[in-house]
């Protein structure tokens, strides 16, 4: 949505004239103008609140936490055998590799998946 041209503003002046005539007009424009303003205000006081209580201080406290906990356990811990392997992604060195089927023979199927 664009902002009204030149002839749109006079158009509604013109239309507001006759609506409420040459005295209230004044009074109205007046009111419109403080409206505005404390609209303004408000919605500046509602900015300022939000970065104040939007301040990362704590968040950074409790990932620095979140860190040192994890660096702990992995100090702590002392992983070996299948479970540290299948941990790291990587098979235990005496496993059985898993390979590809056959070409002639069928994937497995699974009634109960389907």
């Amino acid at each position: 949505m664009s902002a009204p041209g030149f002839w749109e503003v006079v158009a509604l002046v013109v239309v507001a004239l006759f609506v409420f005539g040459p005295e209230k007009l004044p009074e109205l424009a007046r009111n419109a103008g403080r409206t505005i303003g404390r609209l303004k205000q408000e919605t500046n006081a509602t900015l300022d609140e939000l970065k104040r209580s939007a301040d990362l201080g704590d968040v950074r406290d409790v990932a620095d936490d979140l860190r040192a906990t994890s660096r702990e356990l992995r100090g702590s811990t002392d992983l070996r055998g299948s479970v540290a392997a299948s941990a790291r992604g990587r098979p235990e060195p005496g496993a059985a590799r898993r390979g590809r089927l056959p070409a002639d023979q069928p994937p497995p199927f699974d009634a109960d998946a389907t």
